[in-house]
């Protein structure tokens, strides 16, 4: 017999812990007096995630510009690497999307009562919603395709007609501010910005031995890895299964 087919008291199920990072709420306790208190958390972006005047314009039909520059922003968040035993260099190259996600699922599993409240480890899920990864990936992709860039000024009338040597000066100093201003590549990087690793990441850093995945629905992606987790419960794959969603896709590009 299916689970949908079951007596609904033997498919119930009990949320017994949550945890959150939001905008203007760095915890669910926070957020869910932001609700009470009526709290208004949209906003105007700021130049610290990217500069409207580079990419807005109130014209809708503008080319390559979004017509928007109001979200709902995470701000204040500070993630501590070694609390979770994941190296620094390893946090540097995590998307600050995976960084709330291993945080939160951490509160929920404290507001759960565990550790004090034992869970059996192997037979405990978890499962997550998320579409489009995070915005680490943009960035990077930047300074890996820095060289096309390099070549389209090359090829340029005016830049050739330079001397040699104020032209080697100039590729210099761009590939400088380059490497300044955009993330490092390293062997932790697509660890670190892949959406379907955002599961693994949360078992393993949290211990839950038991299936771990990420789904993708566009925007019911959250609600897709919530019945995920309801009828693996039903259907006992698990005992327990932290579930819930992320998304962290407010860029340039996503508004544009």
């Amino acid at each position: 017999m299916s689970s949908s087919q079951r007596d609904p008291a033997e498919r119930a199920v009990a949320v017994v812990g949550v945890g959150a990072v939001l905008p203007d709420a760095l915890d669910a306790e926070a957020f869910w007096r932001n609700v009470v208190n009526g709290k208004d958390s949209i906003s105007e972006v700021r130049d610290d995630r990217w500069a409207a005047a580079d990419y807005y314009d109130a014209d809708p039909k503008a080319p390559e510009k979004t017509y928007s520059k109001i979200g709902g922003w995470v701000r204040g968040f500070r993630f501590d690497p070694v609390k979770f035993r994941i190296p620094p260099t390893m946090a540097t190259a995590m998307d600050d999307g995976q960084k709330w996600v291993v945080t939160a699922a951490q509160r929920a599993l404290a507001d759960a009562g565990v550790p004090d409240r034992a869970i059996d480890l192997d037979r405990s899920g978890v499962i997550l919603g998320n579409a489009m990864g995070g915005e680490l990936h943009y960035m990077t992709a930047l300074r890996v395709f820095a060289p096309e860039y390099f070549h389209a000024l090359e090829s340029t009338e005016e830049f050739r007609r330079l001397p040699e040597k104020v032209r080697g000066m100039m590729l210099a100093q761009w590939k400088g501010e380059i490497a300044r201003r955009l993330p490092e590549i390293t062997e932790d990087s697509m660890p670190g910005e892949l959406a379907n690793i955002m599961a693994g990441r949360v078992a393993a850093v949290l211990n839950l031995r038991g299936p771990n995945y990420t789904t993708d629905a566009a925007c019911a992606s959250s609600l897709a890895a919530l019945d995920a987790a309801m009828a693996g419960l039903a259907d006992h794959a698990f005992d327990s299964v932290l579930t819930g969603g992320m998304d962290h896709n407010m860029g340039a590009p996503t508004f544009v």
